[in-house]
């Protein structure tokens, strides 16, 4: 009985485990950095708009800064400020920073600070083989309470910060109609991003690609696809058609109303 009974539990305990499997993953794009020349040392600088409020804020982002060299590691970080009236009604300021595998693009270690209105909201992100580990720490800014931490966990690889993302699109071919979809995980939530080639157009003076950009939200537990709700559809990002490929503009719809981002300065 038993040379009979192992092998058939066998079977379907790994016909079990095929159906298991979420269909999104046969989406993936392959995860080996694209054709496309690396981004050299440089800095973007991008002007925020809120609902029509052109001065709503500003965005630096820096890649592979002179001052933050590490052996074996390409460092991006940003900071970001809310200016101007949206500074009043949403007051909030971030400093990013990531190191990534040069080679492949994949990120090592996340660190977040983000503060706004009520609290600072700390996050910690460490990437390894098989998984990803989230540390966030929020402290009331007006409260005398102690700080609360949360610990999660993500069971997959590989999974890319925002910073590794956007790397690893803009290595691809980028030809009209191709859709490129990673596993991202921007802070301590997963998520799935969806990148679509929309074509290629003038927009703000200059030759882009465009692009429209979705994310579906990852159950840690099932991986299951939920809805984005801070994300009302589906965002448009112009990258310049060059050998640069960087942000032009960036225009999303989300839960605090029409988010714009414009490139002012791009120094290498």
């Amino acid at each position: 009985m038993k040379p009979i009974l192992f092998p058939a539990l066998g079977l379907l305990m790994a016909c079990h485990l095929t159906a298991a499997e979420p269909e999104w993953k046969k989406e993936l794009s392959p995860p080996a950095p694209g054709p496309w020349p690396a981004l050299p040392s440089s800095t973007l600088d991008l002007q925020l708009s809120w609902n029509g409020m052109l001065d709503a804020g500003k965005l630096r982002i820096e890649f592979a800064p002179e001052d933050a060299k590490k052996p074996g590691v390409l460092v991006v970080r940003s900071s970001a400020a809310s200016t101007g009236p949206a500074a009043a009604l949403f007051p909030y300021q971030s400093h990013f920073w990531s190191e990534l595998d040069p080679a492949s693009l994949r990120p090592r270690y996340f660190h977040a600070v983000e503060t706004g209105h009520r609290e600072t909201v700390t996050t910690t992100t460490r990437h390894f083989a098989d998984r990803v580990e989230a540390v966030e720490i929020t402290k009331a800014l007006h409260k005398k309470t102690d700080p609360e931490r949360n610990e999660r966990v993500f069971h997959h690889s590989p999974v890319f910060d925002m910073f590794s993302a956007m790397l690893q699109v803009r290595g691809h071919k980028l030809e009209t109609g191709d859709s490129i979809s990673f596993v991202i995980q921007p802070f301590d939530s997963p998520y799935l991003l969806r990148v679509r080639v929309i074509g290629r157009e003038i927009h703000c003076g200059r030759n882009t690609i465009k692009l429209s950009v979705g994310m579906r939200k990852i159950d840690r537990k099932t991986l299951e696809l939920r809805p984005y709700k801070k994300m009302k559809r589906d965002a448009t990002l112009w990258l310049s058609d060059d050998k640069d490929r960087i942000p032009v503009e960036l225009r999303a719809a989300v839960f605090i109303g029409d988010i714009r981002a414009v490139l002012t300065e791009f120094r290498k």
